[in-house]
Protein backbone atom coordinates (compact mmCIF):
# COMPACT_ATOMS: atom_id res chain seq x y z
CA UNK A 1 0.00 0.00 0.00
CA UNK A 2 2.83 2.33 1.00
CA UNK A 3 4.50 1.45 -2.89
CA UNK A 4 1.44 2.66 -4.51
CA UNK A 5 1.18 5.77 -2.38
CA UNK A 6 4.67 6.43 -3.16
CA UNK A 7 3.88 6.00 -6.83
CA UNK A 8 0.84 8.23 -7.30
CA UNK A 9 3.11 10.75 -5.00
CA UNK A 10 5.82 10.50 -7.66
CA UNK A 11 2.96 10.63 -10.34
CA UNK A 12 1.31 13.89 -8.97
CA UNK A 13 4.21 15.66 -8.78
CA UNK A 14 5.45 14.91 -11.80
CA UNK A 15 2.14 16.20 -13.42
CA UNK A 16 2.35 18.77 -10.82
CA UNK A 17 5.40 19.98 -12.35
CA UNK A 18 4.49 19.18 -15.87
CA UNK A 19 1.66 22.40 -15.32
CA UNK A 20 3.54 24.51 -13.01
CA UNK A 21 6.34 24.77 -16.04
CA UNK A 22 3.68 25.11 -18.87
CA UNK A 23 2.19 27.79 -16.86
CA UNK A 24 5.44 29.78 -16.15
CA UNK A 25 5.81 29.32 -19.90
CA UNK A 26 2.70 30.98 -20.92
CA UNK A 27 3.01 33.59 -18.22
CA UNK A 28 6.29 34.37 -19.43
CA UNK A 29 4.89 35.40 -23.29
CA UNK A 30 2.10 37.68 -21.51
CA UNK A 31 4.66 39.67 -19.98
CA UNK A 32 6.50 41.15 -23.01
CA UNK A 33 5.25 45.23 -24.00
CA UNK A 34 2.30 45.15 -26.55
CA UNK A 35 2.85 48.41 -28.57
CA UNK A 36 -0.65 49.62 -29.85
CA UNK A 37 -0.35 51.85 -32.97
CA UNK A 38 -3.12 54.66 -33.87
CA UNK A 39 -4.27 55.18 -37.11
CA UNK A 40 -5.88 58.27 -37.94
CA UNK A 41 -7.32 58.24 -41.17
CA UNK A 42 -8.72 62.07 -40.72
CA UNK A 43 -5.07 63.10 -41.64
CA UNK A 44 -5.26 66.14 -44.00
CA UNK A 45 -2.31 65.43 -46.67
CA UNK A 46 -3.42 69.02 -48.64
CA UNK A 47 -0.77 70.52 -46.54
CA UNK A 48 1.65 68.20 -48.33
CA UNK A 49 0.44 69.12 -52.11
CA UNK A 50 1.94 71.86 -54.10
CA UNK A 51 -1.40 74.24 -55.09
CA UNK A 52 0.79 76.27 -58.04
CA UNK A 53 2.32 72.90 -60.03
CA UNK A 54 0.88 73.98 -63.16
CA UNK A 55 0.31 70.31 -64.42
CA UNK A 56 -2.76 70.63 -61.57
CA UNK A 57 -3.93 74.39 -62.11
CA UNK A 58 -4.33 73.20 -65.48
CA UNK A 59 -5.22 70.20 -66.97
CA UNK A 60 -4.42 70.72 -70.47
CA UNK A 61 -0.78 72.12 -69.99
CA UNK A 62 2.01 70.43 -71.05
CA UNK A 63 5.99 70.90 -71.60
CA UNK A 64 8.97 69.38 -73.35
CA UNK A 65 12.22 69.28 -71.25
CA UNK A 66 15.65 68.36 -71.94
CA UNK A 67 17.78 65.56 -70.41
CA UNK A 68 20.12 66.46 -68.65
CA UNK A 69 23.97 64.25 -68.39
CA UNK A 70 23.12 62.08 -65.10
CA UNK A 71 19.53 63.27 -64.76
CA UNK A 72 16.87 60.34 -64.37
CA UNK A 73 13.29 60.45 -65.47
CA UNK A 74 12.66 60.01 -61.42
CA UNK A 75 14.45 63.63 -61.22
CA UNK A 76 12.02 65.15 -63.98
CA UNK A 77 9.18 63.16 -62.49
CA UNK A 78 9.68 65.18 -59.21
CA UNK A 79 11.01 68.49 -60.52
CA UNK A 80 7.67 68.50 -62.63
CA UNK A 81 4.73 66.64 -61.22
CA UNK A 82 5.96 66.30 -57.64
CA UNK A 83 3.55 66.86 -54.63
CA UNK A 84 1.28 66.94 -57.10
CA UNK A 85 -0.83 64.09 -56.03
CA UNK A 86 -0.89 62.31 -58.96
CA UNK A 87 0.32 58.47 -58.93
CA UNK A 88 3.49 58.90 -60.62
CA UNK A 89 4.12 55.01 -61.68
CA UNK A 90 1.06 56.30 -64.05
CA UNK A 91 2.86 59.82 -65.08
CA UNK A 92 5.98 57.20 -65.88
CA UNK A 93 4.39 55.04 -68.23
CA UNK A 94 2.80 58.21 -69.77
CA UNK A 95 5.93 59.58 -70.13
CA UNK A 96 7.63 56.49 -71.57
CA UNK A 97 4.46 55.75 -73.64
CA UNK A 98 5.09 59.90 -75.77
CA UNK A 99 8.53 59.35 -75.97
CA UNK A 100 9.82 56.28 -76.94
CA UNK A 101 12.86 56.74 -78.33
CA UNK A 102 13.96 58.36 -75.51
CA UNK A 103 14.71 55.11 -73.50
CA UNK A 104 16.20 51.99 -74.42
CA UNK A 105 13.65 49.14 -75.25
CA UNK A 106 10.75 51.73 -73.46
CA UNK A 107 12.58 51.13 -70.10
CA UNK A 108 12.45 53.64 -67.53
CA UNK A 109 15.59 52.91 -66.17
CA UNK A 110 16.89 53.73 -69.50
CA UNK A 111 16.55 57.32 -70.35
CA UNK A 112 18.88 58.68 -72.87
CA UNK A 113 20.80 62.04 -72.04
CA UNK A 114 20.36 65.37 -74.05
CA UNK A 115 17.02 63.92 -75.74
CA UNK A 116 14.07 66.57 -75.85
CA UNK A 117 10.73 64.89 -73.74
CA UNK A 118 7.75 65.43 -74.14
CA UNK A 119 5.87 65.83 -70.56
CA UNK A 120 1.64 65.09 -71.36
CA UNK A 121 -1.05 66.98 -69.70
CA UNK A 122 -3.30 65.69 -67.35
CA UNK A 123 -6.24 65.61 -70.17
CA UNK A 124 -3.64 63.25 -71.99
CA UNK A 125 -2.57 60.90 -69.42
CA UNK A 126 -6.10 60.48 -68.62
CA UNK A 127 -7.06 59.85 -72.64
CA UNK A 128 -4.21 57.29 -72.17
CA UNK A 129 -5.00 55.80 -69.61
CA UNK A 130 -8.67 55.54 -71.36
CA UNK A 131 -7.34 54.44 -74.52
CA UNK A 132 -8.76 57.32 -76.26
CA UNK A 133 -6.77 60.07 -78.44
CA UNK A 134 -3.94 57.88 -79.65
CA UNK A 135 -3.22 59.99 -82.70
CA UNK A 136 -1.83 62.48 -80.21
CA UNK A 137 1.19 60.30 -78.66
CA UNK A 138 3.90 62.18 -80.31
CA UNK A 139 6.32 59.94 -81.49
CA UNK A 140 5.45 56.74 -83.63
CA UNK A 141 6.44 53.59 -81.57
CA UNK A 142 8.72 52.02 -84.32
CA UNK A 143 11.03 50.77 -81.37
CA UNK A 144 13.35 48.16 -81.50
CA UNK A 145 11.30 45.84 -79.41
CA UNK A 146 9.15 45.01 -81.57
CA UNK A 147 11.63 43.46 -84.15
CA UNK A 148 13.68 40.13 -83.79
CA UNK A 149 17.12 39.97 -84.80
CA UNK A 150 18.98 36.06 -84.90
CA UNK A 151 22.39 35.83 -84.67
CA UNK A 152 24.94 32.88 -85.14
CA UNK A 153 24.53 30.07 -87.77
Amino acid sequence: MKLINTKLLVILIFYFSVVLNLLIVQTSFANEPIVVLNYSHSRDNSADLNSNNQFISNPSYSVKHKVQINETLGHILFNYYGKSGLNLRIVEMAIVEYNPRAFRDRNPNFLFAEKTIYLPSLNEIKDLVLGQNRSKVIENSNNSTSQIYFFGG
